[in-house]
C-alpha cells in the first residue's frame, strides 16, 4: 500500500494583468487594434476612439510597402481581395493540414521568411531565441512546411531540398541519399569514377543514381507575392542637418481606447449583481488601458536604446553595431523575453528604408564586429573574387580578426542570395 504524502510547493504565476500586458506587447499595431476591437464586443465599458489618420496615408507619403501576405492563418481562403499567389497556395495547404493553431500560426510566419528560392535559411536555434518560442515548436512548424507541395520547400540547404524530394518517391536507392549528402560537387563536375572509387559502388550504379538526382529541382518554387500590403512602422527616426535624431511614434494612425463615460454614469445607478458586473467590466477596461500604456512605454524605451546604440547607422555613416537583447533587458530592468516581445513583428522607418526592429539586434563577433558588418565583408569578398570558396572566405575573415566557421559563412552567403563559388565561376 503506497504512502500518501503532503507536499507544499511554491510556484510563480503571472497575474491576469501581467499576462494581458505581455500579450499586447508581442502584438504589432494592427494585431493590437484587432484584439482590442474584439474586447469591445464583450465589454460595453470599453470605448473605441477612431484614429486621426489613415495608415495608408503614411505608406503613400514615404512610398513603402511590404510585398508579403499578412501573417493571418485564419484568413478566409475564399477572399478575393488579392490574386492567387504561391504564398496563398502554401497557406491554404497549411490550413488543410490539421495542425494545431499555435503550430499553424508559427508555420505561416516562417513561410514568409523563406527566401525567393523557397529555402528557410535562418538558424533554428537563433530563430527560437529571437521569437521566444520553444525549439521543439519551431522544428514542428518547419516540418509542416517541408511536408507541403512542391516537395523540397522549406529546406535549409540544397542537400536537404533534394533529399526531401527523394523522400516523396517510392523505392529510392539509398545510395542516392549518400551521393546528395557527400558528392553533389563531384556530380556537377562529372567525376563519377572518383565517386565510384570512394563509395565502392560500380560506375553503372553511380550513373543510375545520378540520373535520378538530376530529375530533382534545387529550386522547388519561386516565391514572389503579387499583392501589395502595407507595413505601418511603430515609429520613424528622423535626422536633421546637425545630426540630431528624433523618434516620431505613429500612434495617430491607429485607434485608441478609453472607458465609456455613458457606461460609467449607468453603473452608478445599478445595484446588486448588476452593479458587481458593471464594476467587473470597468476594472477590465482599466486593466486593458494600462496594458496598452505599458506596451507603449516599453517600446519607447527599447526605441531609445536602438537609436542611441545604432546612431551611426541612422546618420548613414556605418553599418550596424553589435547589440544584444540581454544587455537591453539588463538596462531596462526587465526579463530578456520582454525585450523579444517588444521587437517581435515591429518595424521602424528611417531615411535608409523600413526595417524590422530585430534587425538592429546584431550578434557580436571577435573584434566587436556585428553580423551585419560580417555579411557586408562576405559580399565584398565574393564580388572581388568569384572563385573564393566558403572555406577561403572563412580564412580571409580570420585574417581580419573575425572567426567564422565555413558553415556559418555558407549560411550568411545563402541569406544574401549569393550562389556558391562553383556557380559564380560558371556564370
Amino acid at each position: 500500500m503506497s504512502e500518501a504524502r503532503l507536499e507544499v510547493k511554491q510556484t510563480q504565476k503571472l497575474s491576469q494583468a501581467m499576462t494581458t500586458a505581455l500579450r499586447l506587447l508581442s502584438f504589432d499595431l494592427q494585431e493590437m487594434s484587432e484584439y482590442m476591437n474584439r474586447q469591445i464586443q464583450d465589454n460595453p465599458s470599453l470605448e473605441y476612439v477612431p484614429p486621426r489618420r489613415s495608415p495608408q496615408d503614411f505608406a503613400r507619403q514615404v512610398r513603402i510597402h511590404y510585398s508579403a501576405a499578412m501573417d493571418d492563418p485564419d484568413r478566409d481562403p475564399g477572399e478575393a481581395a488579392a490574386p492567387e499567389t504561391a504564398y496563398a497556395d502554401l497557406e491554404q495547404q497549411l490550413r488543410l493540414s490539421g495542425l494545431d493553431r499555435e503550430t499553424r500560426h508559427l508555420a505561416v510566419r516562417m513561410l514568409h521568411m523563406l527566401n525567393a528560392r523557397g529555402y528557410f535559411t535562418q538558424d533554428l536555434d537563433e530563430f527560437a531565441v529571437e521569437t521566444g518560442v520553444p525549439l521543439a515548436l519551431v522544428k514542428s512548424a518547419l516540418h509542416a512546411i517541408q511536408a507541403l507541395e512542391p516537395a523540397g520547400i522549406g529546406a535549409r540547404d540544397i542537400e536537404e531540398c533534394l533529399s526531401l524530394q527523394l523522400a516523396q518517391r517510392e523505392n529510392v536507392d539509398p545510395l542516392c541519399y549518400d551521393l546528395i549528402k557527400s558528392y553533389l560537387l563531384e556530380i556537377s563536375r562529372g567525376s563519377f569514377r572518383q565517386i565510384a572509387r570512394e563509395t565502392g559502388a560500380t560506375l553503372a550504379h553511380i550513373q543510375r543514381c545520378v540520373e535520378v538526382i538530376r530529375t530533382l529541382n534545387p529550386i522547388p518554387c519561386t516565391l514572389r507575392e503579387e499583392s501589395t500590403q502595407y507595413i505601418m512602422p511603430e515609429f520613424s527616426v528622423e535626422a536633421d542637418a546637425q545630426g540630431e535624431l528624433t523618434i516620431v511614434f505613429h500612434n495617430d494612425y491607429y485607434p485608441t481606447y478609453r472607458t465609456d463615460a455613458t457606461f460609467l454614469r449607468l453603473a452608478e445607478t445599478l445595484t446588486g449583481p448588476e452593479k458587481a458586473w458593471a464594476r467587473k467590466m470597468i476594472d477590465s477596461t482599466a486593466q486593458l488601458i494600462r496594458a496598452v500604456e505599458s506596451r507603449q512605454s516599453t517600446i519607447e524605451k527599447v526605441a531609445d536604446i536602438i537609436v542611441r546604440e545604432q546612431r551611426p547607422f541612422f546618420l548613414g555613416q556605418y553599418s550596424l553595431l553589435p547589440l544584444r537583447c540581454d544587455a537591453v533587458a539588463v538596462e531596462l530592468g526587465v526579463h530578456e523575453s520582454t525585450v523579444y516581445r517588444a521587437i517581435q513583428n515591429k518595424y521602424l522607418y528611417c531615411a535608409r528604408g523600413t526595417f524590422p526592429l530585430q534587425y538592429f539586434f546584431q550578434r557580436e563577433y571577435s573584434g566587436g564586429t556585428s553580423a551585419a558588418r560580417v555579411k557586408e565583408i562576405i559580399r565584398g569578398l565574393c564580388a572581388a573574387d568569384s572563385r573564393l570558396s566558403d572555406r577561403e572566405i572563412s580564412e580571409a575573415l580570420e585574417r581580419r580578426g573575425i572567426r567564422l566557421s565555413r558553415r556559418t559563412v555558407a549560411k550568411y552567403r545563402s541569406q544574401m542570395d549569393i550562389t556558391s563559388s562553383f556557380e559564380r565561376k560558371n556564370n
